[in-house]
């Protein structure tokens, strides 16, 4: 959903990797979406954006990922493997890629794509994780495909989303450069546009309204000081906004994890992230 935040963690690098299948899904526009399957469990589980990536992605086509990156990318791919790898096969996708899907990526197509991942990597069914853009994307696909068995999402308000801010802020992208969460500006307007059309199509969704089509287990988790801002203004606070509706949450069928002291930016760090995936998974998928 963030401008660095989207691209830093979904472009992990690894190494040394257990039974890897690498190949290629065709996305809507026609182009490749490359993506790796790692892990010798029986039981699929996708990591959306936010979580890990299968390579190296740069912010923008012909910038190249600093050296100094490289090895905490290593690092955050090898913690998902090494945690998750014996009981789940991992699906890290690189998506949506370097090639801006200015006009088309829209919650329909994003989910005709990942379940096209799906299909390709053999995953009938498949639980999702996914922080930031990739709860947004988790809660969508959850909404148009049964074949999800199982939700974890972080980063983002699963009930009173702060969709208003994310049009806000990808405008303001797209206008001229942007720091959004302190971070970038990252972000060329192309890349930012494609944002701005995903976010557009959400203009009249009701996060409300959707709660009783969810069937499968899910989780909805974020840090207590995820406070998003733009351009040094603050947005609204979305730990805060989980904090009040934790009850609500619950009732609704959530599991709901507040981690104390975490901002946006920590509480998307492999070490905070894959504990509460990988105990709250061994419960419910």
């Amino acid at each position: 959903m963030c401008s660095f935040f989207i691209f830093y963690v979904f472009t992990c690098f690894g190494f040394f990797c257990l039974n890897v299948n690498a190949d290629i899904a065709i996305a809507h526009d026609g182009l490749p979406i490359y993506y790796e399957v790692h892990g010798k469990g029986d039981k699929f589980l996708m990591l959306g954006t936010g979580t890990a990536g299968p390579r190296p992605m740069s912010f923008a086509r012909g910038v190249e990922v600093p050296d100094a990156l490289k090895e905490s990318f290593s690092t955050a791919k090898q913690k998902w493997i090494d945690e998750l790898g014996d009981d789940y096969r991992l699906i890290f996708v690189e998506y949506p890629g370097l090639d801006p899907k200015m006009y088309t990526l829209t919650p329909a197509t994003m989910t005709r794509d990942y379940l096209a991942v799906a299909d390709a990597a053999g995953a009938d069914e498949f639980a999702w994780a996914g922080f930031s853009w990739g709860c947004v994307c988790g809660l969508q696909i959850a909404l148009r495909t049964e074949r999800m068995k199982a939700l974890a999402c972080g980063g983002f308000p699963t009930l009173d989303g702060i969709y208003d801010d994310m049009r806000l802020t990808t405008k303001t992208q797209i206008e001229k450069p942007t720091s959004f969460y302190g971070m970038g500006p990252y972000f060329v307007p192309e890349m930012s546009r494609q944002f701005n059309t995903f976010y557009m199509a959400l203009e009249s969704f009701n996060d409300r309204a959707i709660q009783g089509a969810l069937k499968m287990p899910r989780l909805s988790w974020i840090g207590d000081q995820d406070l998003p801002t733009l351009n040094g203004e603050p947005l609204t606070h979305m730990g805060q906004i989980i904090v009040n509706n934790k009850a609500e949450l619950e009732e609704l069928g959530w599991d709901v994890i507040i981690v104390p002291g975490k901002n946006h930016l920590d509480g998307g760090s492999p070490e905070v992230q894959v504990p509460i995936i990988k105990e709250w998974l061994s419960k419910n998928y």
